[in-house]
């Protein structure tokens, strides 16, 4: 076993204790909690930063409370190999969700000063703060200040939904200075790897412990839509009569069903769609009144835009058509979507010759909405890896095993190395 081959063993072993620790100090209740800009994510912070100290990789704070970790590389010139992930979590969710891929990329760089590595580039491991949605009901906040996506003065103003402080408040008590404009970028990295574990079963049915993404999910998104129909007497009026809003919500509901199931027809497993929340209203509604009001969200995503773009057509569409057969009204309220995002194949490639040099099988899939994604936005090639987690995400089941984790940080090390060359 050559000296790399045995630091980033060793140092694997010391990530997975370093995130263990960091759930047991973060767990509230059933599930984790590490808010956004708030106490848990600090915590986060505090430990990767007193664990890093203790290998003598000082960890640098940027405006927004990233953490930086550089490893120079013999050519200071060249931009680094990036990789990392975020700290926080969503409410009551799952410990390794975020964490993984921080505390496997900081493993990557303790194993190169362990074994005295130094390749070409250097390597630079980012711990970010603030990915997750709910806390201030948008994503990636502080990938985007960092990259330059967003400025404090578009976004400083978001408030989070517990705490009602807006996001430059929530800075301000960290003892964050801010800025405007990005502190990092192309120049500075040449490419950037995410580790992540799978959210979904593909993975767990398949038995391999990696897959490799294909890419990021865009979405098409309303999420206050609403139906309006006409309320009436269950038993007196007739099916002719009728405008009744959750009999059209069905109608749409299955005219999706039946295009997501044509595209998985064609071979296209990337469409997905969701109908998240339903309610008609508790104020009028009763088991015996055809329901005049309906409530609903619509989500659906795919990695390629033109698939998105003819979901958008077909809602629009079968909206037309329910409304002129229904007698009943979309109100489809405030649109939300991001575009799908690319990824690397020269690094995906590094990440499967990776895998297979380690003896461990993959397969490719998609994701949905990382960190990454921003990188790729500001022109700096991403890929990422993918490690199996039973029980999905976002919850307390979050159940990545120990040996699945130690495989992906090897496989992640190894293709860092090969990118820095």
């Amino acid at each position: 076993m050559t000296r790399f081959a045995a630091a980033i063993r060793a140092e694997a072993e010391a990530a997975w204790a370093l995130m263990e620790a960091i759930g047991d100090a973060t767990r509230e209740g059933p599930g984790i909690t590490r808010a956004a800009f708030g106490e848990g994510e600090q915590k986060a912070a505090r430990a990767v930063t007193a664990w890093l100290e203790e290998r003598g990789l000082p960890a640098a704070a940027d405006p927004y409370g990233n953490l930086h970790v550089r490893w120079p590389g013999q050519d200071p010139s060249l931009p680094a190999v990036g990789a990392g992930s975020h700290l926080d979590s969503v409410p009551q969710g799952g410990n390794y969700d975020g964490l993984a891929g921080t505390v496997a990329a900081l493993a990557v760089l303790a194993a190169a000063k362990a074994s005295g590595t130094r390749p070409r580039r250097g390597l630079h491991a980012i711990a970010m703060r603030g990915e997750e949605s709910p806390w201030f009901a948008t994503a990636y906040l502080g990938a985007r200040l960092m990259l330059g996506r967003s400025t404090l003065a578009e976004i400083g103003g978001l408030r989070r939904f517990d705490s009602g402080r807006t996001l430059r408040e929530h800075m301000v008590a960290l003892d964050l200075p801010g800025a405007e404009g990005a502190v990092l970028g192309p120049k500075d990295l040449a490419c950037f790897f995410e580790l992540h574990i799978e959210q979904g079963p593909l993975l767990e049915g398949a038995g391999l412990p990696l897959g490799i993404a294909t890419g990021i999910r865009g979405n098409l998104r309303f999420p206050e839509a609403r139906i309006l129909g006409e309320y009436g007497h269950a038993s007196a009026v007739p099916r002719a009569h009728r405008r009744d809003a959750v009999i059209a919500l069905s109608e749409l509901v299955l005219e999706f069903d039946r295009f997501w199931e044509g595209r998985l027809a064609k071979g296209d497993d990337n469409f997905v769609f969701t109908i998240g929340i339903v309610g008609t209203d508790p104020a009028q509604h009763a088991m015996t009144k055809v329901p005049g009001e309906v409530r609903f969200s619509f989500n659906c995503g795919g990695t390629d835009a033109t698939v998105i773009a003819a979901a958008r057509e077909l809602l629009l569409r079968t909206i037309a058509g329910i409304e002129a057969r229904r007698g009943v009204r979309f109100e489809l309220g405030p649109e939300a979507g991001t575009p799908p995002v690319a990824l690397d194949a020269g690094l995906m490639a590094k990440l499967e010759a990776s895998a297979a040099r380690l003896g461990h099988g993959t397969r490719r899939l998609p994701t949905v909405g990382h960190d990454t994604a921003m990188y790729c936005l500001s022109g700096i090639p991403g890929a990422m890896l993918m490690v199996r987690n039973q029980h999905g995400s976002h919850n307390p089941q979050e159940a990545m095993e120990k040996a699945d984790f130690i495989a992906g940080a090897e496989t992640l090390a190894y293709a860092m190395l090969e990118a820095a060359g």
